[in-house]
């Protein structure tokens, strides 16, 4: 079991190659429901890791690999199922699109993959959100919240490779604690008192 998790990374990077022929067929059904095996497989991943004590460094570097390869072909997947979203809040799209440029820029000259609360909870209204709008259309509500989740969450991973001096896997959320004591010394009140 403890393979299990890199397995499922696989797996949802095979899909992508799937996803962007039933993208170029047009099947809105049929892509939903495979980016929701995509997505399911993505919200098992962790929690099989952390259960059977498969938990690595390499599998996080590869569920990182995975969930910014699908959400890179998000881009050209909305495009060919809902080019409406592009001809209307184009300029959303660039300013989310600029904003993840400059977050795996960063994350990969700090070699940090990022698994932040803001990121995960991203992830599912993500989801929700392009599954609805895959599915049924757009809704504009959604869309404006799910855009504001997502420039948070690019935002704070922004801050925290840009700025704080410890960041890694382990890194949950901007305002930790850890995050901002040098690796180099130990945390306040932590050091041996001078005698």
């Amino acid at each position: 079991m403890k393979h299990v998790p890199n397995a499922l990374c696989v797996i949802r990077i095979a899909m992508i190659p799937a996803l962007w022929i039933i993208a170029l067929m047009g099947s809105h059904a049929w892509f939903a429901g495979a980016l929701a095996f995509t997505w399911f497989t993505d919200a098992i991943d962790g929690a099989i890791a952390r259960r059977f004590g498969g938990e690595s460094k390499f599998g996080a570097k590869l569920d990182s690999v995975a969930d910014n390869s699908v959400q890179v072909s998000m881009l050209g997947w909305v495009y060919l199922l809902r080019r409406e979203l592009y001809t209307h809040y184009w300029y959303l799209i660039a300013l989310l699109f600029a904003l993840f440029a400059v977050s795996m820029i960063l994350q990969y000259r700090r070699r940090a993959p990022l698994h932040t609360y803001a990121n995960k909870a991203t992830a599912w209204i993500l989801a929700a959100f392009l599954l609805y709008t895959f599915t049924f259309g757009v809704k504009v509500v959604a869309m404006w919240i799910t855009f504001g989740t997502l420039t948070y969450a690019l935002l704070e991973g922004i801050v925290l490779l840009a700025a704080a001096p410890r960041v890694d896997e382990d890194t949950r959320y901007l305002w930790q604690r850890r995050n901002w004591v040098r690796a180099d010394r130990p945390p306040a009140g932590s050091e041996e008192p001078n005698r």
